[in-house]
C-alpha cells in the first residue's frame, strides 16, 4: 500500500458567497468540508485512481476526530490517529463566486510533546512495515518536530519502503539530509532550500542537480502552470500538461505525488509514472473537491502529457 502521513491535517472548510464586504455580517450560499492536509489529499487521489492507502494523522480534540471521521467514512481510507492534547487546527477559506477569489484563515497546529512524538514514532514503525511507498507530508505543527522527517525517513529505508518528501523549511532541509528516494519542491521552496532565487531554467536544472548531489534518487520540481522538472538518475525532461480549464489547483501537488506514488509502488519507467502524476494534477484542477477525479480522465489527459528531454 501507500502510506501517507500528515504531521499538521486540519478541518477544511470553505464558505461560499457572492463577494465580501469587510466588516459586515456574511451568511454563505452554501459550504463544502472535507479532512485537510497535504497527506490526506494524497491518499484521497490515491484511492480515486484505485490503488490501496492508508493515511497517518496528528489529531487532537473534536476537530482532531472529525478529521478521522472524514479520513475513514467520507474518504474511506483506512487512518491511524495519533492523539495529542492539543486542538487539531481548522481552516477556513472565503470563496467570493462573483470575483472567484479565495481567501483562506489558518488556525495554527498543536502543540506535540515528547511523550507524543515517541507515540508517534512507534506507530509509523509498526506501519511502515506494511508500505510500498510512504509519502511525508506537509509542515509540521510544532517547532520540536522539526526533525521528524528525518528520524522517520531511515525507519522506513529498514523496512524496504520508497520515501517521498513533500514539505518546506527546516523539516525539509533536515528530512533531505536523511536522503529520501523523492523530493518534489515547487520553485520557491527549492529557492529556499538553496539558498537564493530560482529565475531562469538554468537555475531550476542546477537545483535539481543539487538534490541529487544530496543523495536524492528522483526531483520532481513543480513549475506550476509550467508542468515540471523530472529527473532521474540522468534521464531528465520537461514534463507539461495539456491545456485544460482550471476550476480549483488546490491539491493539485498532492495528486500529482499520489501519481508517482502510484508508480513507484508498481515499479513502473519513468516515463509512465511523470505522465501519471502530470495529468493526475490537471485532473484535479478540472475539479473543485480536492482527489475527486475520475481514472479516466487522467489515462485520457497522460496520453496527451508532452515529454522534452534535456540534452
Amino acid at each position: 500500500m501507500i502510506l501517507t502521513l500528515t504531521p499538521n491535517p486540519c478541518v477544511d472548510k470553505t464558505l461560499f458567497l457572492e463577494q465580501v464586504t469587510l466588516g459586515k455580517k456574511h451568511v454563505a450560499d452554501r459550504y463544502s468540508c472535507v479532512p485537510g492536509g497535504k497527506g490526506s489529499n494524497v491518499s484521497r487521489a490515491v484511492k480515486a485512481l484505485g490503488h490501496p492507502t492508508a493515511a497517518m494523522v496528528i489529531v487532537g480534540g473534536p476537530p482532531g476526530d472529525h478529521v478521522v471521521q472524514m479520513i475513514e467514512e467520507d474518504d474511506g481510507v483506512p487512518c491511524h490517529p495519533i492523539w495529542v492534547a492539543g486542538m487539531t487546527r481548522t481552516i477556513t477559506t472565503v470563496l467570493e463566486t462573483g470575483p472567484h477569489r479565495q481567501t483562506p484563515l489558518f488556525e495554527p497546529g498543536p502543540a506535540v510533546s515528547a511523550a507524543e512524538k515517541n507515540d508517534l514514532i512507534a506507530q509509523f514503525r509498526e506501519l511502515a512495515t506494511k508500505a510500498r511507498v510512504i509519502t511525508l507530508n506537509g509542515t509540521v505543527p510544532d517547532p520540536r518536530l522539526q526533525d521528524l522527517y528525518a528520524t522517520l525517513i531511515p525507519i522506513a529505508k529498514e523496512n524496504g519502503a520508497i520515501t517521498v518528501l513533500d514539505a518546506h523549511g527546516p523539516e525539509f532541509a533536515a528530512g533531505v539530509k536523511a536522503q529520501p528516494y523523492m523530493v518534489k519542491p515547487n520553485l520557491h521552496e527549492a529557492a529556499e532550500w538553496v539558498g537564493h532565487p530560482l529565475t531562469h531554467m538554468t537555475d531550476y536544472l542546477e537545483a535539481v542537480e543539487a538534490y541529487h548531489e544530496a543523495g536524492v534518487i528522483l526531483v520532481v520540481l513543480s513549475l506550476g502552470a509550467d508542468g515540471a522538472i523530472v529527473s532521474e538518475e540522468g534521464d531528465c525532461f520537461h514534463a507539461r500538461s495539456p491545456e485544460i480549464k482550471e476550476i480549483n489547483a488546490v491539491g493539485s501537488g498532492d495528486a500529482l505525488v499520489a501519481g508517482f506514488a502510484i508508480g513507484l509502488m508498481q515499479d513502473e519507467d519513468l516515463e509512465t509514472i511523470t505522465r501519471r502524476g502530470i495529468a493526475a494534477g490537471a485532473a484535479n484542477a478540472m475539479c473543485w473537491d480536492i482527489g475527486h477525479f475520475a481514472p479516466a480522465e487522467v489515462d485520457r489527459l497522460a496520453e496527451q502529457v508532452t515529454l522534452t528531454r534535456f540534452a
